[in-house]
């Protein structure tokens, strides 16, 4: 078991923030991951694992106070380079109007909040005073998928209705290699009215979940943990990135994961690579690792099905678990999604995502769907 600390050295990564797993889907990969992810599930159901809140964002960006003194921003896109004036933004970026406002706005501002020493930072964009929404009840602004509402009146209602544009920042960027470190403590930044600054650190007080949904969690990790004993992971070799890709179909399809299942998504993606060549002896080689992968799934039925029985139960824990912090660690917000109460992006605990799958995950695929179709009719 690693500790936090080497976990989070060990997810560090150049230039920005490494794809972060969800704790199910590393079960399979390896003994040592699977026991990882369950102990880690187990440290935030019983509040002794340190947790971040993730942030459904509208852009990512990153920040830098030069050893000068000078701030830049930049969109944290590909070949995206730091602005340092409105004009730098307007030059780089004029003839996208939708990353010039959000950069422009952060430009004029972040400076006011940013640590006083130089330092490289990334976080996401998520108002300014016309993205928000005002009413007797609640101040709310929504970024992408997630309405954040924060209670009239409120300390949090205060400082976003006061600000000239909100945001969060999550990640110190270090060395000349710009190695990403999650920020744990946000002490070294400043304070100004003008930035309102969405918290992503989860407070020990916030972690403390009712004792209803830790023995839930615990109901579904124990059941993991059992499983795990004499499990073998040999059968799932070659299989990662595939059984990754059927358990996000079968979110959004709403399909209970099963050994059949996976063989026909894994027969379907093969014949797809099989036809995308065109000599007999690309069809022929890649005809060959389908069968063989295919072969394997026939051998090792048993042993698949145990993989996805470990996966279920680690998935549910990490649902009720994510259902439970938004409970207790909204942050200073309520979250809705298509104006209905819904869980919020969810959390990242020893560099995995607790994340309820059933809530906003499936939303934002759906949200995701809508947005493709609406850009190919155009």
């Amino acid at each position: 078991m690693l500790s936090f600390t080497q976990f989070i050295t060990e997810a560090t990564h150049t230039g920005g923030i490494a794809h972060i797993e969800h704790p199910s889907d590393r079960s399979f990969d390896s003994q040592e991951a699977a026991h990882h992810a369950l102990e880690t599930l187990r440290g935030v159901a019983h509040g002794k694992t340190p947790i971040t809140r993730k942030i459904d964002d509208r852009m990512s960006f990153h920040a830098i106070r030069t050893p000068e003194g000078k701030i830049g921003v930049k969109y944290k896109g590909a070949g995206s380079h730091y602005n340092y004036s409105a004009a730098d933004i307007e030059k780089q970026h004029g003839h996208k109007p939708y990353l010039v406002g959000p950069l422009k706005a952060l430009h004029a501002h972040l400076g006011k909040v940013l640590p006083k020493k130089p330092g490289e930072y990334q976080g996401g964009y998520m108002s300014e005073p016309h993205g928000r929404s005002e009413y007797n009840t609640h101040i709310s602004h929504t970024p992408n998928t997630i309405e954040y509402r924060a209670a009239a009146g409120s300390e949090e209602a205060k400082k976003l209705k006061q600000s000239k544009v909100s945001a969060t920042i999550h990640t110190e960027l270090k060395g000349p290699e710009r190695v990403a470190h999650p920020i744990t403590d946000m002490s070294h930044f400043q304070s100004h009215p003008d930035v309102h600054m969405v918290q992503h650190l989860v407070s020990p007080e916030e972690r403390k979940l009712h004792p209803s949904v830790k023995a839930q969690a615990d109901e579904h990790l124990n059941a993991a943990e059992k499983l795990m004993k004499g499990h073998t992971y040999g059968h799932l070799s070659g299989h990662e990135t595939h059984l990754r890709t059927y358990i996000n179909r079968t979110v959004s399809s709403g399909e209970k994961p099963s050994v059949e299942g996976y063989r026909k998504h894994l027969e379907a993606a093969h014949q797809k690579l099989v036809d995308a060549v065109k000599t007999p002896a690309a069809k022929e080689r890649k005809t060959v690792t389908m069968n063989a992968q295919l072969a394997q799934v026939d051998k090792h039925k048993k042993e698949f099905q145990r993989s996805f029985q470990i996966h279920h139960h680690l998935q549910q824990a990490t649902n009720h678990l994510a259902r439970g912090l938004d409970s207790s660690g909204g942050g200073g917000f309520t979250t809705h999604i298509n104006g209905a109460p819904a869980g919020g992006e969810g959390y990242v605990a020893h560099g995995l995502k607790v994340v309820d799958r059933e809530g906003f995950s499936k939303a934002n695929r759906e949200r995701s769907a809508i947005l493709r179709a609406s850009r190919g009719k155009k």
